[in-house]
């Protein structure tokens, strides 16, 4: 028995002693060119990591750390640092982080973007001209795509990144089902092509006091080699991305607001039951939370409770942002001629503008081609003298009235029905395959009988009041005969 123990740990020793590393300085970058030059200060105590470990940057900024079969290291970006390139790319085992300094930002804002989903010349104009063109008014500390960069043809990244990389400040990608590499065995390796064009499919950063998770939950079961097609997935992460999560999490101080960036939504119709908890248990000693998330080219606004698995006092909110690519790119065409590609619950294709103040937020819907202001549309049914509100982003506890014009109020009613915009325009609303998506159920609409108002126009004025106190007002003029 000695024998053996012996051989197992000097098998061991050898093991250790040549796996392979990652090794390099992370420092300041005086002179913003990305390159470690003479009289450049190394930085000590920052965090890096190979997805599972994380190792600390020595009194000389010097690391190194364990390279891990289709990992990549990164740099956790401090809080007081910005940084470009950001990853050691897969084939590489030396890599110099050049971080450039700057002062801790207590007030910052981002942009989040959602499922441009594009596979074809079109789609990719249709989300440079829609989407990316008008994030060039804002100037955000960065951006957050959520997930389906991508519609499952991986070899449009190229273009995707030419079109991104005009963006003056960093963008952060987030892996999602339609990014993955459907050929592979596992989810192992489905994120071998994002990982060479987009880097690591989960990774964390640091922004003023808040702090950012990119998580990759899709969990894909490999290629079906039976019946030689795409395998299924759902949602989840891995045992060691838990495992890397969890050391994550640790170093943490405990009023930090925690962001989750995913593509998959944490409710059960979307992720394994299990899955949902145990990241929910890793989350439980953190006091300011939130998640963002894409998928399902819908925005949903609401707070977890016990229904959703959510088992611990404090607030915990999740934004899903819709999608930039709306309905799947879908007409009809407006005067650009690209296809106006509502949501299927109603609400525009657009992005979110999401503004940190230490560790709080707010944030703000910002539809494309439309004005800023243009938070809901108010459809009326003259048969049914019943009028509709649609209110983008509230959540369903949001208080929505309509003022008449002789100042009375009437408090509309909450309904989890389907946009009737959508439903009267829905034959129109075919994308660039020729098929047209499925119009979804929403929370985020209200219904009201109107009393006879008598014959004529009338303006009616509509206030919606959400739960944190946000306000977005509306209008509609109606004739009645």
């Amino acid at each position: 028995m000695k024998l053996v123990s012996i051989i197992i740990t000097l098998l061991w020793m050898t093991t250790a002693a040549c796996a392979e590393k990652v090794e390099g300085y992370v420092f300041v970058d005086t002179n913003n060119n990305g390159k470690l030059d003479n009289g450049e200060a190394g930085i000590p105590g920052v965090w890096i990591s190979n997805q599972r470990d994380f190792v600390q940057s020595d009194n000389n900024g010097f690391y190194e750390i364990e390279k891990l079969e289709n990992k990549l290291v990164y740099v956790v970006k401090p809080a007081t640092y910005s940084v470009k390139d950001y990853y050691c790319p897969i084939n590489e085992t030396v890599k110099n982080f050049a971080l450039i300094p700057k002062q801790k930002k207590d007030t910052f804002e981002i942009l989040v973007v959602g499922d441009p989903q594009m596979r074809i010349e079109k789609t990719l104009h249709a989300f440079q001209e829609d989407i990316v063109t008008e994030m060039l008014n804002y100037s955000p500390e960065f951006s957050i795509i959520l997930g389906d960069i991508a519609d499952n043809d991986l070899t449009m990244y190229a273009a995707a990144k030419d079109i991104v990389n005009t963006l003056p400040y960093t963008v952060f990608p987030v892996l999602g089902n339609h990014d993955v590499n459907y050929k592979v065995a596992s989810a192992d390796q489905e994120a071998d092509v994002f990982q060479q064009w987009w880097g690591p499919d989960y990774y964390t950063f640091n922004e003023g006091d808040v702090h950012f998770v990119v998580l990759n939950n899709i969990l894909y079961k490999g290629w079906d080699v039976n019946n030689n097609k795409q395998g299924d997935y759902f949602g989840g992460i891995s045992k060691m991305q838990y495992e890397w999560l969890k050391k994550d999490l640790s170093l943490l101080q405990k009023e930090q607001l925690v962001v989750l960036c995913m593509h998959i939504p944490l409710l059960e119709r979307y992720t394994y039951p299990t899955e949902i908890q145990r990241i929910f248990s890793l989350l439980e000693q953190h006091n300011h939370i939130l998640a963002l998330s894409g998928h399902l080219h819908t925005i949903e606004n609401y707070f977890f409770d016990a229904k959703t698995e959510w088992k611990y006092p404090q607030t915990f909110q999740n934004i899903t942002v819709g999608a930039a690519c709306g309905g799947w790119w879908c007409g009809p065409m407006d005067e650009r001629g690209l296809p106006v590609s509502t949501c299927t619950d109603g609400s525009p294709n657009g992005y979110f503008k999401f503004s940190f103040i230490g560790n709080k937020y707010s944030y703000d819907f910002i539809p494309a081609n439309h004005r800023v202001d243009f938070q809901m549309r108010i459809v009326y049914d003259e048969n049914k003298e019943l009028l509709y509100t649609n209110v983008f982003s509230a959540t369903a506890g949001a208080i929505v009235k309509v003022i008449l014009e002789d100042g009375r109020e009437l408090m509309m009613e909450n309904v989890k029905e389907r946009d009737p915009f959508i439903l009267s325009t829905y034959k129109q609303r075919y994308n660039y395959d020729n098929w047209q998506p499925k119009v979804e159920e929403t929370q985020h609409l209200w219904k009201l009988f109107l009393p006879d108002l008598g014959s004529g126009v009338h303006r009616l004025t509509v206030v919606a009041t959400d739960v944190d106190g946000k306000q977005y007002v509306g209008y509609k003029l109606i004739k009645i005969e």
